[in-house]
């Protein structure tokens, strides 16, 4: 009697976490890959060891409460990190503005939960827990709102059925000013105008078991996602998952203006004009600018549909729209 059985790939990383001035082990530590839920915590000794299946490309994200995060790209099967130095965080002293922030923290904080989590927070159930962390301030004379964090944000998401650690690198909503409209009081209305933002998170499932809802939830969220799109662009089923590619408003081959080359485990994507329009399931509509005035870039999607570098183009339309509380990890499975 023959047996047969498929082998599947296994990939670990190890190391030990110390303080990089006591030279003491530190316990708790969180190492995950970003935007994902693989993940683990150090042991007492500081070590750890993290097993998982797909390969990818995201990068692994050692941090911990009061330390400085550090950020690792790991190529190998299997990685020895050794020891990693955690240092610990320095608190900065507030800083002196020499103009007056006009805005209440009520006002900034609507406009933080609109753009970080997204304009359907609020039906989404999405809520960050601990707000107190967030610093904002507006300038009047650059038009920008800007923000900082002292230590992760902790979001929950009933509506997908996740907790998310984030940390929050950069956020920074740039406004302009109305020639024409004036707020009760007289003083002039800014109209949001350019948003960016960057960050690390890790996912964890809200409660031990996934409940249907969840599945169901996320399952319609996946569908027409950046996510969803790499993953088909990079096996070139776009046709096939009900994608739809537009240039200069007239429909196109879906791969006359990407260039597709599989290396490995990855693809090699290269866009070859600087606007394409993309139509998923003849409903959402979204397109990817390359940014800087180029006519053409190049990138990699990995196992996980994680695309990297990504800071070559942008998306717009309902894609651009995406924010946190439509978020899934990047090794979600449909």
């Amino acid at each position: 009697m023959w047996i047969s059985s498929t082998a599947i790939a296994q990939y670990s990383i190890t190391g030990k976490i110390i303080d990089a001035e006591t030279q003491e082990p530190i316990y708790g530590a969180s190492i995950y890959f970003d935007g994902t839920t693989i993940g683990t915590i150090s042991n007492q000794q500081g070590n750890f060891k993290l097993t998982y299946k797909q390969n990818t490309k995201a990068l692994l994200v050692v941090s911990s409460m009061g330390y400085e995060a550090q950020q690792f790209q790991v190529s190998s099967k299997e990685t020895n990190l050794e020891t990693i130095l955690l240092k610990p965080s320095i608190e900065s002293l507030d800083e002196v503005f020499l103009e007056t922030d006009p805005w209440s923290r009520e006002k900034k904080l609507r406009y933080f939960r609109e753009w970080f989590l997204g304009s359907d927070y609020q039906d989404k159930k999405c809520e960050i827990l601990n707000e107190e962390v967030i610093q904002l301030r507006f300038s009047p004379t650059t038009q920008k709102l800007t923000a900082s964090i002292s230590e992760s944000l902790i979001i929950e998401n009933k509506y997908l059925g996740y907790n998310i650690n984030y940390q929050l690198k950069d956020f920074d909503l740039s406004f302009s000013k109305s020639k024409m409209l004036k707020d009760k009081n007289d003083q002039p209305i800014y109209l949001p105008q350019m948003f960016y933002y960057s960050g690390t998170s890790f996912f964890q499932e809200l409660k031990g078991k996934t409940k249907k809802r969840f599945k169901k939830r996320r399952a319609e969220t996946y569908l027409g996602s950046v996510t969803h799109f790499m993953r088909c662009l990079a096996k070139k089923k776009l046709r096939e998952n009900d994608y739809r590619i537009f240039h200069k408003r007239f429909e196109t081959p879906p791969y006359k203006f990407f260039e597709v080359e599989q290396i490995n485990k990855a693809a090699k994507i290269t866009i070859k004009t600087p606007k394409i329009s993309i139509l998923y399931n003849n409903k959402q509509q979204s397109f990817i600018q390359i940014i800087n005035d180029q006519n053409s870039t190049t990138f990699y999607i990995d196992e996980l549909g994680n695309f990297y570098p990504a800071t070559g183009f942008s998306f717009g339309g309902d894609m651009g729209k995406q924010r946190v509380a439509n978020l899934l990890p990047l090794d979600y499975k449909p």
